[in-house]
């Protein structure tokens, strides 16, 4: 019997292709959370699913949960011409489709005079990739049941913003991507190359063991595709044989990559093989002793930011302070209480690591506004230590996450089970049951990440001078 294909098949093909192959084909079972399943797949939960959807005149929801009785559900409803169906099931063969919502648009088809579209609910306030991949694979499915293929596909924001795509101008991508993956599921191993998605994949180890195991050039942190097999080509296949090369060397060999990136690639390997960091620059942050270290805990499945986290640092004191909304309508009062604390440290530098702290303050500004003072003193003050660190040093890392660099330099975290993704389990797991423990837990996590970050700030400070 063939494996099944479903539209996840597609982000996680394009995440890490051995994703799709040991979903397959391995023997160990995986570990299954189905809040953890959406949380990956960018979506929504149901509770916010229907907050989007009401108001809509005319919605039927699958009840089924048995795909095949869920799909003859989804059947009747297009033949009954529902404005809405929602938890659709789309089935063909092997592959299963399950669009967020089928939507009815005018126009004959063999369910009537009317025919379909598909839309998904997602945690995003753009179209990507997997998305349009997604969409594609909906509207192949739709053709072969209504006889009628849609030109377009949607993403439905948390805003309520609907997003459109077109499908024919993805096609010839999807249908080779849709190829590889039917040629992954009949049997057929891809190589391994490891990548940032492949951290999403339950088999991530599996993964990186292989790598590592053959001294894979994708353990480069950042490199990609094209820059490996220009490297294969001119004969250097293992972080090994790069870290022994010289750049002039390598430039001759591999014309068509920058000598400033071959240079790049070879510290990296040179870092990793030794496994130890080399120093290639120096950092320039404010000087002083006081500081603030910031960072945010977010739940994509209800596109709630929950927490923003601050710890404030004078010299050799520190304390950690939170600001938390249990719910969407107390993120206001959560923001004002902020930005009063960042109006009483205008002239101290907030450090954060990467670029989503920066992102959310700029939405929770545009969404409750903010005054000129905190305005002006989140547009001096914020400190990206991920983009300082990048010129700086060299890690013998494949990734360059917090988690990543803080434990090398010796941090650690109080949960064994520390992770972004863990923190939104422990929170919806709170939503449902007010434990203090579990608050307590997410409390800690997040004053952990932001006392890693200024140990990895103050790291800098002392060896990149």
């Amino acid at each position: 019997m063939p494996r099944l294909i479903t539209q996840r098949s597609f982000y996680q093909y394009l995440k890490c292709p051995n994703w799709v192959y040991f979903d397959a084909h391995a023997d160990a079972p995986k570990p299954h959370d189905p809040l953890m399943e959406l949380l990956v797949d960018q979506g929504l939960i149901r509770e916010k699913q229907r907050e989007l959807l009401a108001g809509r005149p005319d919605v039927a929801e699958v009840t089924y949960e048995d795909p095949e009785e869920a799909f003859s559900q989804t059947l009747r409803f297009m033949h009954e011409g529902r404005g809405t169906i929602y938890r659709a099931v789309l089935i063909d063969k092997h592959w299963i489709g399950t669009p967020d919502v089928l939507e009815k648009v005018e126009g004959r088809s063999k369910v009537g005079d009317w025919y379909y579209v598909a839309a998904d609910f997602k945690a995003t306030r753009e179209v990507r990739d997997d998305h349009m991949f997604q969409g594609c694979f909906y509207a192949e499915l739709l053709e072969r049941i209504q006889g009628v293929k849609p030109e377009r596909g949607y993403v439905i924001t948390p805003d309520r913003a609907v997003l459109p795509y077109g499908i024919a101008p993805f096609e010839t991508a999807y249908a080779l991507t849709l190829d590889e993956i039917e040629r992954i599921v009949a049997g057929q191993k891809p190589a391994h190359f490891t990548t940032s998605g492949c951290k999403q994949s339950p088999w991530f180890e599996k993964c990186r063991a292989l790598s590592e195991g053959c001294d894979d050039l994708s353990l480069l942190n950042r490199v990609w595709r094209e820059e490996v097999a220009r490297l294969e080509a001119a004969g250097v296949k293992t972080i090994s044989a790069l870290a022994a090369a010289s750049v002039e060397d390598l430039s001759h060999r591999a014309p068509d990559v920058r000598p400033e990136r071959i240079e790049r690639m070879r510290d990296q390997a040179v870092a990793i093989k030794n496994g130890t960091h080399l120093i290639t620059g120096a950092v320039d942050f404010p000087e002083g002793k006081r500081a603030v270290y910031f960072d945010i805990e977010s739940d994509p499945l209800r596109d709630l930011d929950y927490l923003f986290g601050v710890l404030v640092v004078d010299g050799a004191q520190s304390e950690y302070r939170a600001f938390f909304a249990s719910s969407p309508e107390d993120q206001e009062r959560m923001w004002k209480e902020f930005c009063g604390f960042i109006e009483s440290h205008f002239d101290v530098p907030v450090y954060h690591y990467g670029s989503f702290e920066a992102d959310v303050l700029r939405r929770f500004a545009a969404k409750y506004g903010s005054s000129s003072i905190a305005r002006e003193a989140l547009e001096r003050n914020l400190i990206d230590v991920n983009v300082a660190l990048r010129t700086a040093v060299i890690f013998p890392l494949t990734f360059y996450s917090l988690k990543d660099i803080a434990s090398y330099l010796g941090f650690s975290w109080r949960a064994e089970d520390a992770s972004g993704a863990n923190s939104v389990l422990w929170f919806e797991k709170w939503l449902a049951t007010k434990d203090d423990a579990l608050k307590r837990k997410i409390l800690d996590y997040n004053e952990d990440d932001v006392r890693a970050t200024w140990k990895l700030k103050e790291w800098l400070q002392g060896h990149c001078l």
